[in-house]
C-alpha cells in the first residue's frame, strides 16, 4: 500500500510544471525593489524570532510577483531561498525544477541591496482648514518651494482657496 502510494506522490510531483512566465530575462528594477524589500524584511524578521511578519513579507512579494508578465529565474530562486526556512520541502522542490544545480539549504541566504529600496518619489498629504483636501506626489529631492507650488497648483486644492488669502503654509 505504502509503495503504491509513494509511486503516486512521485508521479504527482513529477506533473508540477514551472509558469511559462518564468524565464532567464533580466529582472525588471520593479522586480528587484519588490524581492529586496523581501529580503531586508524576511531578514530582520528572522533575526528577531518574527515568524509571523516574515512570513507576510513572503506574502506579499508573492502577490506582487503574481502580477509580472515575466518572472526573472534568479530573482525567483532568491524567493525560494527565502522560503526554504518555512517550507523547506516545497522550497526544494521548486529550486529543482528550477534549476541551479546544488540544493537550496546550502545556498548564500542573500543580502539587500538599500539603493534598490530608495524611493524616487513621495506622496504628500495637502490639507486646507485641517482637512485632506488632495495628494500630491513630488521627487524626493524636491525643496519646500516646489512642494508648496505644486500643493497650491492643484485643482482639488484651487477650489478651496481661490479668492481667499492664504495664512499659514506649513
Amino acid at each position: 500500500m505504502q509503495t503504491a502510494q509513494a509511486a503516486q506522490n512521485a508521479d504527482s510531483l513529477a506533473a508540477i510544471k514551472l509558469s511559462a512566465s518564468i524565464g532567464d530575462a533580466p529582472a525588471s528594477a520593479a522586480q528587484l525593489k519588490t524581492l529586496h524589500a523581501c529580503i531586508k524584511k524576511v531578514t530582520e524578521d528572522l533575526d528577531g524570532f518574527r515568524f509571523n511578519t516574515a512570513i507576510s513579507a513572503l506574502m506579499i512579494f508573492v502577490n506582487d510577483a503574481i502580477t509580472w508578465q515575466t518572472k526573472s529565474a534568479p530573482v525567483m530562486r532568491d524567493f525560494l531561498i527565502l522560503l526554504q526556512p518555512f517550507a523547506p520541502h516545497l522550497a526544494e522542490e521548486l529550486g529543482a525544477k528550477l534549476g541551479g544545480g546544488s540544493t537550496l539549504a546550502y545556498a548564500p541566504w542573500p543580502k539587500f541591496d538599500p539603493a534598490l529600496l530608495a524611493e524616487d518619489t513621495i506622496e504628500i498629504p495637502v490639507q486646507v482648514n485641517g482637512k485632506l483636501r488632495d495628494k500630491i506626489v513630488v521627487p524626493t529631492g524636491a525643496t519646500e518651494a516646489e512642494i508648496q507650488a505644486a500643493a497650491l497648483a492643484s485643482d482639488k486644492v484651487q477650489q478651496f482657496i481661490q479668492g481667499k488669502p492664504i495664512k499659514k503654509v506649513m
